[in-house]
Parts: structure tokens; C-alpha cells; sequence
């Protein structure tokens, strides 16, 4: 599933919300955000591997599934799913992104009215979305952008991307305000604004344009955490982090930083299981140390995944795929962690696995067999991170032998 496929989708989809004024109200709402819509999909696919594909399921079902329960309140720092006050909030948390598919035509309402129980009918798009959230980000963007121009929006949208004055943002929110009351059967002011940045802004992502803060035109950029609802995240935290002071003491440092944890603890968890599901389908179950390197032969299947620079210590990459390995049980239990001293990381054994990595990762994203897994660019971050050293992400795009020059030149000094 490619992002030219999602468009496909989503142009052969009739999204005009003239013509659906009453199913399309909550073609958007507040909750479905990125890392929501993430989430929630993530949530739906493995309510649908313990139940099956054809199970119907409402918003209560997955919001009170055990993978929901387990991870939900530490992802979205909320009280567990249980707990009576967060009620009102969960139930926009799950209902609004699940709305949003079903008008989508990703799921679909076979007993619409108030209750809504849903079934999936494109898993493969859920599964694009629930990847990660930038995936979801991209749904959405396609999803938003296709629905404007079947609406006939589009164009005062981008006028202000063109235009970018508080006079044009003006008329861009009139505009958007009355086709609301016209054409849906949301009419309270207050509603719709709360709506218009979760249409706006992640257009302007996409564009590198201005977009909404606190009902004004932004005085920058949107950026991506602009788009989140969990605003907090590593790469925040650690922005003004001097070298040479470790990230265990930042943080003791700086107490009252909120670090969602959970979020990412289910992010990584996504990413494990992305990459088990490639490695047994395109490289049949093979180690990817064992794959591309000649000393290490082990022919056993690759079932565990290895965080190449540990997580306890660069929690901001831990759910990057990029940063994490297939590989036996030997191979991770007596070459990655020596002695099967999990505490311990071997400086020769991180440099085999780096440039395995590279190896791998320039494989996945040339070879036209393999369903893109990794990002170049995000690669470059994991290095940058995991050495502290800014320089690698001067390495030109998909300049592979240049990457294993720097990590060859980093260990030199080391082994």
C-alpha cells in the first residue's frame, strides 16, 4: 500500500459533503488527530487478530479491549479506561476517529443510529494508517485534501496558502463557518472552530505554510507536533539538551517535563511487530546480521528484534524502526548484549549491526519487491542520536555508502 494508492482511494470515494449533510458532519472532528487516528487503528487491527476480520465491533469494544486498557492511559496521559472522569473524554477519543473512517469508507456502519457498530472493509488502508503515525498523518492529508476539492472548498484554502494575511484567513474561516451551518447539521460556532484547525492545519504541514493557533493565523510555520494531541514528545524534551549531560540527567534535571512514555512504548511496539511481519514475508524469517555478513551465519529464524542504541538510555528513537534489528536469539543474547548481559552494549557488535542496518534498509527501499519500511532521512536521525554527532545528517539522501564511511570512521576510535 503506497500513498499513490491511498489517493486512488480516496479520489473513487464520493466525499462531497453537499450531497451527505447528515452523515458527513463528522467526516473530521477534534479527536482525530495523527496520533489518534494512529492509535485507534492500531487499536481496531488487533481487536480484529483476536476476533477475527469479519467481527463487528463498537467504540466501546475497543476502548475497552485488553490492548486498549493496557497501553491507553500511559499513551495519552489520560486515567485507564475504567475510570468514570475520563468518560466523556474517551468517548470522543475513540468515537470521533472511528466516525471518520466510516465516512472515509475505511469501516463501515452496519447498524447506524446511536449506537454504531462497525466492520472494516479496506484493512489494507487500516493497516497504512496504523503503521505509524506518519502514515496516519498522510492519510490524512490526502483524506482532507480530497474531501475539500470534492466539496468545492478547496479553493479558499488555497487561497490563503498563497495569501498568507490575516485578511484571507478571515475569509477562509467565514467561508468554512457557513458551509458548516449550510450544508451539516453542526451549528453551535464554538463546535466548528474547534474543528477548523484539525482541517486546516495539517494542510499547512503539508505545505509549509501558516495555519491556525488559538483561532488566529499563526505567526510560524505549522510543525508537526502543532498537529498532535499529545504535544509533549523526546525530540522536544531533549531540543535543549547541552552534550556531554546524559538524558537519564536532563530529565532529573527537569522534573516537570510530562514525557508521554506510553505513546511511544506503543509506537515501538507497532514498529517490532512492522518489522517481524517483513522479515518473515520478504526475507524468510533470515536474520538481517545474517542476511549481510559473512561471519555471522546463524540460519535460526529471527525472533528477536534488537534496539541497536538502547532504548533505556535514547528513548526518543525507541519506536524508530530504523533503529531496530532482526535477529536470533544468539545473535541477540551473545553478540549484541555479550554474555547475555542485557546491560551491556558492545561497541563492535553495534557497528556489525549498523551497517547490517544500512545494508538492510537500502535493500527494503530499492529492490520494488519489499512494501517501503524505512525512511533514509529518519535513519540519518537514529545515527545523529544515537552518536550525538549532527554532522551525519549532512549525508546526501540514499547515499548509503557514505553512511557506512561515518559509521566505520565513528568505532574506529572505539574497538
Amino acid at each position: 500500500m503506497t500513498l499513490e494508492d491511498i489517493q486512488h482511494f480516496c479520489d473513487s470515494n464520493n466525499y462531497d459533503l453537499r450531497l451527505r449533510p447528515v452523515g458527513g458532519s463528522r467526516w473530521i472532528d477534534q479527536k482525530c488527530t495523527p496520533d489518534v487516528v494512529w492509535s485507534i487503528s492500531d487499536f481496531v487491527l488487533n481487536f480484529l487478530d483476536t476476533n477475527g476480520d469479519d467481527a463487528e465491533f463498537t467504540a466501546n469494544d475497543i476502548w475497552h479491549s485488553d490492548y486498549a486498557e493496557q497501553t491507553i492511559a500511559e499513551t495519552f496521559s489520560k486515567p485507564g479506561t475504567t475510570e468514570k472522569s475520563a468518560k466523556k473524554e474517551y468517548d470522543k477519543v475513540f468515537g470521533q476517529p472511528l466516525r471518520m473512517l466510516c465516512f472515509a469508507g475505511i469501516i463501515y456502519d452496519v447498524l447506524p443510529g446511536s449506537r454504531h457498530r462497525y466492520k472494516v472493509v479496506r484493512k489494507d488502508i487500516l493497516e497504512f494508517i496504523a503503521k505509524n503515525d506518519l502514515n496516519s498523518l498522510r492519510f490524512l492529508q490526502t483524506y482532507i485534501e480530497s474531501v475539500l476539492k470534492q466539496s468545492n472548498l478547496w479553493d479558499v484554502f488555497n487561497d490563503l496558502f498563497n495569501y498568507q494575511d490575516p485578511g484571507h484567513f478571515s475569509t477562509l474561516k467565514t467561508a468554512f463557518s457557513d458551509f458548516y451551518h449550510r450544508y451539516t447539521s453542526i451549528i453551535k460556532q464554538l463546535e466548528i472552530n474547534r474543528i477548523f484547525p484539525k482541517v486546516l492545519n495539517p494542510l499547512a504541514y503539508k505545505y509549509q505554510k501558516k495555519g491556525t493557533v488559538n483561532g488566529r493565523l499563526s505567526k510560524n510555520i505549522i510543525i508537526r507536533s502543532d498537529l498532535m494531541y499529545n504535544r509533549d514528545n523526546f525530540r522536544d524534551v531533549y531540543r535543549d539538551k547541552p552534550r556531554g549531560i546524559t538524558r537519564q540527567d536532563w530529565l532529573l534535571l527537569h522534573p516537570k517535563i510530562d514525557v508521554r512514555k506510553g505513546y511511544f512504548e506503543q509506537m515501538m511496539s507497532k514498529a517490532k511487530r512492522n518489522l517481524g511481519d517483513s522479515i518473515r514475508i520478504y526475507r524468510n524469517n533470515l536474520s538481517e546480521l545474517t542476511n549481510f555478513s559473512q561471519t555471522h551465519t546463524d540460519l535460526e529464524p529471527a525472533r528477536h528484534i534488537h534496539h541497536i542504541f538502547p532504548k533505556n538510555e535514547f528513548p526518543e528513537i525507541m519506536h524508530y524502526v530504523e533503529n531496530l534489528i532482526a535477529l536470533t536469539p544468539n545473535q541477540h543474547l551473545l553478540f549484541a548484549h555479550p554474555n547475555n548481559n542485557t546491560q551491556i552494549v558492545s561497541s563492535e557488535a553495534q557497528k556489525e549491526l549498523l551497517i547490517a542496518k544500512t545494508c538492510s534498509i537500502q535493500q527494503n527501499l530499492s529492490n520494488g519487491v519489499e512494501e517501503p519500511l524505512y525512511e533514509f532521512g529518519k535513519f540519518l536521525f537514529v545515527l545523529k542520536t544515537g552518536w550525538d554527532d549532527e554532522s551525519v545528517l549532512e549525508i546526501p539522501e540514499n547515499e548509503y555508502a557514505d553512511v557506512i564511511h561515518a559509521i566505520n570512521v565513528h568505532y574506529a576510535e572505539q574497538i
